[in-house]
């Protein structure tokens, strides 16, 4: 189905949720591309392959910038011993996470020029940092008579790119507490945002009206430590340019559904920490993902799974001593689960493991990790209520909000249920339950 079908066919579809800039540059509600933000629909997909160039602008104007705002209250089961974070109590803490200022729309539509801009104001760190990026340079062509559409993307992130919602740059959770406790262990493509830039290239084939081929390359470079530090995400991430990044992804849809399965591979050198020259390591992510949608007028149903495995290989940081073991590896997967009535309530379950082998060097109780395992399982629940999906006060009818509960229940953390950090702290203390508004306007 052709973008333009597309439009026409959800514009009479449903109203509801994202960056009021593309809703406004499109006049479409903001469901069309969303199913309770930042989650795609077929047509978001479309939108944002295309180059976010939809819509009867040329250029932009003031409608393309968007603010947002996410504050919450924080609980954890057991104190946190010092505090959440610095200037933060040990438990029961109201913060303002985020304030930020969004770009999103078309800068030349007659060459398909359009970007997603973010920046951010971080209201625990007290600092403000650069954010998501995706500028597209995209056309559209005919190869052996099917629709292609192809562009180029300067970006800040592996992953950013990715028009499924299965990958960690866009993946659940979509609104975490910046002040729960954080695991140990994290995959390296999760790791590299917003600390690199990079360029690439992607293609998207219709090979029937029903099934679309999609692959990517991207290669991403280390910001230079001045510019890391002004861009606030200073001190620049070590690792040799350039990292590569690669994806592919099928997808097939019928009337109200569509599934897509996926692939993904990152490759990278990282310096030993505290390093930015000399010998390096390597890292090598490798996933696969599925995504299942079942999208109605009253009603939608989502399904996200992703399998990680990051093979690492210490061959820099194990003669230094910083690791015990000179190879190790890390597994990660996931899946959650949501459904959103009448673009009004919405309810999501999800499940994270991440499992790998002991390394006492690299998981030590410096960081909170007395047994040296990475082995983390998690259960989050989230309600939501979307007051202004049915349209948002007249004097701004593009105005959205996400009221939401969320809660997180960890069976192990940091390779134990029980004394983990060796200072008799279990798993289950770190149980987080977070409630907050996220406002765009």
């Amino acid at each position: 189905m052709s973008g333009a079908a597309l439009m026409v066919g959800l514009a009479m579809a449903r109203p509801a949720s994202a960056i009021p800039a593309f809703a406004a540059q499109t006049g479409l509600p903001c469901a069309a591309c969303h199913i309770g933000f930042p989650q795609l629909t077929p047509f978001g997909r479309i939108f944002k392959m295309e180059g976010y160039v939809l819509g009867d602008k040329n250029y932009p104007s003031i409608e393309n910038f968007s603010a947002m705002t996410q504050a919450g209250f924080t609980h954890l089961k057991d104190k946190v011993p010092g505090g959440l974070s610095p200037d933060f109590p040990s438990n029961n803490a109201w913060s303002i996470q985020q304030t930020g200022l969004f770009f999103g729309g078309v800068l030349d539509k007659r060459i398909g020029l359009g970007a997603f801009v973010q920046g951010t104001f971080d209201g625990v760190a007290h600092q403000f940092h650069w954010d998501n990026l995706d500028i597209r340079l995209a056309q559209q062509t005919n190869l052996f008579g099917k629709p292609l559409v192809y562009g180029f993307t300067f970006n800040n992130a592996p992953g950013i790119t990715d028009l499924w919602n299965t990958l960690p740059a866009w993946g659940y959770p979509f609104i975490p507490s910046a002040l729960g406790v954080g695991s140990t262990a994290g995959l390296q493509i999760a790791g590299l945002a917003q600390s690199v830039a990079g360029v690439g290239g992607y293609a998207a084939l219709n090979v029937t009206p029903a099934d679309l081929i999609y692959a990517e390359a991207d290669f991403y470079a280390p910001l230079p430590n001045h510019t890391a530090y002004a861009l606030g995400v200073g001190p620049s991430v070590g690792i040799a340019s350039p990292a590569y990044y690669m994806r592919q992804a099928v997808q097939h849809s019928v009337g109200e559904n569509s599934i897509e399965f996926g692939a993904t591979e990152l490759l990278d050198n990282p310096y030993p920490s505290g390093l930015s020259h000399g010998p390096t390591d390597g890292i090598v992510d490798l996933g696969v993902d599925t995504q299942l949608q079942h999208i109605e007028a009253n009603q939608a149903f989502s399904l996200q799974a992703a399998y990680f495995h990051e093979a690492q290989h210490w061959g820099a940081s194990y003669p230094l001593g910083n690791t015990a073991n000179l190879n190790d590896s890390l597994n990660y997967e996931t899946v959650t689960v949501s459904y959103l009535w009448r673009q009004l309530v919405g309810a999501t379950v999800s499940y994270t493991n991440i499992t790998g082998g002991a390394d006492t060097g690299l998981y030590n109780s410096g960081t909170g990790n007395a047994n040296g395992k990475p082995n983390t399982d998690s259960i989050t629940t989230e309600l939501d209520y979307y007051p202004f999906n049915r349209g948002g006060p007249k004097i701004f009818p593009w105005v959205n909000a996400k009221l939401f509960i969320e809660g997180t229940a960890y069976p192990q953390f940091n390779g134990l249920a029980r004394n983990y950090d060796g200072n008799g702290r279990s798993a289950s203390a770190n149980n987080i339950l977070f409630t907050g508004i996220w406002l765009v306007f």
